[in-house]
């Protein structure tokens, strides 16, 4: 079967260094000035190690233009992370200027950050709730299932029993929306081995003298119940004291599919 089991806010922040004069903004095009001294600081400090030949710890930054570093982000974020840590150059071998050193970083992460795609946030796990499973299935197999006898009955939040902070998934749960699935499936295709059997029980509140909604005219009394037959076969019908109040005589029952007497 098909199954269908089973949602930015951008602050600006003006920063400004020295006197009155503002940094520039985020993605904004440096000049090659500005990225010849941050490749100055590169060969001078990194390459040594990560180069085409001696490539520690299987990284090379030779012959990299810093004006592409947008397009090979997984490489230059694993040098950021180093930088981050303070980790390179490693003890004992020589280091820019601090102010270099944090350049270098900036310039990376600036880089990366500016062409990256947005974030769009975090998303909640959402399933659907009973009464929606049970539209998805009547919508794509043309079933109508009471979800109550597959599902059990969905946590609410504040009145409401489709919030999606509420609608938790634990592994008791998941088991029985497979359960679930495959029963439906076998109604679905008509498929049924073994015999089984639907219960259903008049509302309490409903009279037995009168008409009843959705029941044939000159009628009183008596059950409407939506039920879908998983296949072709035989069928039997039980029907136990239904409390139909005041007797009148010579009254019969009536038991009707899809509108059709069957027994009188």
């Amino acid at each position: 079967m098909r199954n269908s089991v089973l949602c930015v806010c951008i602050a600006i922040l003006p920063v400004f260094y020295g006197c009155g004069e503002a940094a520039p903004e985020q993605g904004s095009t440096l000049t090659t000035v500005d990225v010849a001294a941050h490749a100055t600081v590169l060969e001078q400090y990194c390459v040594y190690c990560h180069n085409e030949q001696n490539r520690t710890a299987n990284l090379s930054l030779e012959n990299l233009d810093l004006a592409l570093v947008s397009q090979d982000a997984e490489l230059w974020e694993k040098v950021i992370r180093k930088l981050r840590a303070g980790m390179m150059p490693p003890p004992g071998m020589p280091r820019p200027f601090l102010a270099d050193y944090n350049g270098l970083r900036d310039f990376l992460e600036n880089e990366i950050d500016s062409k990256a795609e947005l974030n769009p946030g975090t998303k909640i796990l959402h399933r659907l709730n009973r009464t929606e499973y049970a539209n998805a299935i009547r919508d794509l197999l043309d079933l109508e299932i009471d979800a109550a006898m597959f599902l059990p009955s969905d946590d609410s939040s504040r009145g409401f029993d489709n919030i999606a902070g509420s609608l938790t998934i634990s592994p008791t749960l998941v088991e029985t929306y497979v359960t679930a699935a495959t029963k439906i499936s076998r109604m679905a295709v008509g498929f049924w081995n073994t015999p089984t059997e639907s219960l259903y029980i008049k509302r309490t509140d409903s009279s037995q003298n009168m008409q009843i909604q959705g029941m044939p005219f000159g009628t009183r009394g008596g059950m409407a119940v939506t039920h879908v037959f998983p296949a072709d076969g035989e069928y039997t019908f039980t029907v136990r004291n239904m409390g139909v109040g005041t007797y009148i005589p010579n009254e019969q029952f009536e038991l009707s599919i899809d509108g059709e007497r069957v027994y009188s």
